[in-house]
């Protein structure tokens, strides 16, 4: 049966796939780099559907009432805040022109000659903005991505430190050589 004093059958090494760790550590990140990416990346549409608007107001919502920012929510609340600064860059110069043609006829031209570029630097604003918080929210995902994978490589690389420091040990206990003493050169 065995020929082992343990009782441990010797088996072929064929019988048996080793997997380094390696491949499993890629595997696992791998996995988890895609689900990452397919998170981050879907856009809320809510003016495709009823539906779709129906949902995102409902995501919208559940948003804005969690107080404890247990979730993201910011590309969710994205439409909802350009449209508002959209508003804002409208409503900005006509109250501005309303206010001047109440003063004077003379100031009142002149606000409605800038309320044009007014409203569309406050629009390019906005969307500049917004489009900054998208970014940085890109950039958050991935740096506690990366902070993942670091994390898991440090322990694939733990795994395979106690083993190499115990060979190298192993190695140092072998002589290999033996020293002797040096006749004097001629």
């Amino acid at each position: 049966m065995t020929d082992d004093p343990n009782g441990i059958a010797d088996v072929d090494s064929g019988e048996y796939d080793t997997e380094s760790r390696w491949i499993a550590w890629k595997e696992s990140t791998s996995k988890r780099f895609s689900r990452t990416t397919t998170t981050d990346e879907e856009p809320a549409e809510p003016f495709e559907s009823p539906r779709a608007f129906r949902q995102w107001s409902a995501e919208a919502a559940r948003g804005l009432l969690d107080v404890q920012f247990h979730r993201p929510v910011t590309r969710t609340l994205l439409p909802l805040a350009y449209m508002l600064g959209l508003a804002f860059a409208v409503g900005i110069p006509i109250a501005l022109t309303v206010l001047m043609w109440q003063v004077s006829a003379v100031l009142g031209v002149l606000a409605a000659l800038i309320a044009v570029p007014l409203g569309l630097t406050i629009a390019a604003v906005v969307r500049l903005l917004l489009e900054f918080l998208v970014n940085a929210s890109r950039l958050a995902t991935r740096v506690e991505h990366i902070s993942e994978l670091a994390d898991d490589l440090f322990q694939a690389l733990s795994d395979v430190a106690e083993p190499v420091n115990q060979l190298s040990e192993d190695v140092r206990a072998v002589q290999f050589w033996r020293f002797r003493k040096r006749g004097p050169r001629k």
